[in-house]
């Protein structure tokens, strides 16, 4: 697949010379310049992100460009999660596009907006409240399991909505 002009290029590590505290300075600011400075909107409301501070930086930068460790539980920097810090702001602005995928789902009583770049491998998970969208987290999607678990969530989801009675 080609990527959609909407799209921005990736935030090569190999582009910083293995300067990984130059690297994350680069990731950052994309933060800061696609959620603090400017906020985008999904379905008319704003979209805001956890604000809590840790090691410096919000919790949402982090949760969007670090994965836990099975072995320990704490984060760490996920190379492709960071490289792709332009893009969860344009799929965000971009939800009509034929090139995501988008449904909802219920995580305990939270609902929750999946944008799904599937042919890029790459989902941003936001959640609903009545005045704000949340961005909770974004990643890559390169397991075959979860893509697959991605795939049966979205048919379900869709099939539940076709059996929905129309809005007239």
């Amino acid at each position: 697949m080609t990527q959609p002009s909407w799209l921005p290029d990736i935030l090569r590590y190999s582009d910083f010379d293995g300067d990984w505290e130059r690297f994350l300075d680069a990731v950052y600011q994309i933060f800061v310049r696609d959620f603090k400075q400017s906020r985008p909107s999904y379905g008319g409301r704003s979209v805001t992100y956890d604000s809590r501070m840790e090691q410096g930086k919000e919790a949402a930068f982090w949760h969007i460009t670090s994965s836990i460790d099975p072995n320990t539980q704490d984060r760490v920097p996920d190379f492709r999660r960071c490289e792709r810090i332009p893009w969860p702001k344009p799929m965000i602005e971009h939800p009509n596009d034929d090139a995501l995928a988008v449904w909802k789902n219920k995580r305990k009583r939270d609902t929750r907006v999946l944008l799904w770049l599937e042919k890029l491998d790459y989902l941003v998970v936001l959640k609903e409240s009545s005045r704000t969208v949340v961005i909770v987290t974004a990643y890559y999607t390169d397991r075959k399991h979860t893509r697959t678990k991605l795939r049966k969530e979205r048919e379900r989801y869709l099939e539940i909505q076709k059996s929905l009675p129309k809005a007239t």
